[in-house]
């Protein structure tokens, strides 16, 4: 017999149709292996050797995931993936988890009653008003840049902008203003923002009525009697045509007359004679 415990096989060719004595031997020599750990009472695990004998296998061995051009940059870059860092901190000061962005953060300035003076401060300036500022400018930029990348991806989809957004100019007084060209915009894009495309809203001072492009679809009222009466006559008219006999066409002279091909020729195509049928109805 030869046996191989990596992948639980024994060969045996005077065996014939008995394969037992070969499966006890096997079970044998596998409960000579040493253990691999104990998990509990009843419970034998051993770690098998290596195979000798090599199996067909049914697909062919997967071939490694090609890197992304991006996996390719950050291993020639050293960039490595950062891990995701939990939402909740501790604050010393407070003594309880505080997120680290967003409302009621740690280490928030609202938090703080006295700021120490930075070199980036001028004499005299709120330290607090000047984080307030850059925060608002930040915010600014940020929304500045999340438009442009929306627009650049869309391409030809460009969404109307909103009015904290929009390129500003300087008025007369000197103060910045939007253009008008811009809040005409603004002004037609709301007034087709509802649900009736801005059939049933207010007009304010000269406002133009809304321009609608596409029409939609209008629907019959089912609540009035005129609408209950048109529907009874659509259908009446439509049980006439399913079931009611069609007339037989009047019968015509197959010879033609004398002097019917020149009187023919000379009427118009369109014009055909009534059949008896056709004059009652």
């Amino acid at each position: 017999m030869e046996f191989d415990e990596g992948v639980l096989c024994v060969f045996d060719s005077s065996a014939g149709d008995d394969v037992q004595p070969a499966a006890e031997a096997l079970i044998h020599r596998l409960f000579q292996l040493e253990r691999a750990e104990d998990p509990g009472p009843g419970v034998r695990v051993v770690s098998l050797p290596d195979a000798v004998t090599r199996l067909p296998r049914e697909k062919p061995v997967p071939r490694p995931r090609e890197m992304t051009k991006w996996e390719v940059f950050a291993k020639e870059k050293g960039i490595q993936k950062k891990k995701k860092r939990d939402r909740m901190v501790w604050d010393e000061e407070a003594g309880e988890f505080k997120p680290i962005y967003g409302y009621k953060r740690s280490k928030s300035t609202a938090d703080v009653p006295i700021m120490e003076h930075r070199a980036d401060f001028e004499p005299g300036e709120n330290p607090f008003n000047r984080l307030a500022k850059d925060k608002k400018k930040r915010v600014a930029e940020n929304t500045k840049k999340r438009l442009a990348n929306e627009d650049k991806s869309s391409g030809s989809r460009r969404t109307a902008k909103p009015l904290s957004a929009m390129e500003t100019e300087l008025g007369a007084s000197g103060k910045k203003r939007i253009p008008k060209e811009r809040l005409n915009t603004s002004a037609k894009v709301a007034q087709l923002s509802t649900a009736s495309v801005g059939k049933f809203d207010k007009r304010i001072g000269k406002e133009s009525e809304p321009k609608v492009l596409n029409k939609r679809r209008k629907f019959e009222s089912v609540a009035t009697r005129s609408s209950l009466a048109d529907e009874r006559d659509k259908q009446r008219k439509v049980a006439e045509r399913v079931f009611m006999p069609k007339p037989e066409p009047a019968a015509t002279s197959a010879l033609p007359q004398k002097g019917s091909k020149k009187k023919a020729g000379k009427k118009k195509r369109d014009a055909r004679p009534l059949t008896s049928h056709h004059e009652i109805w």
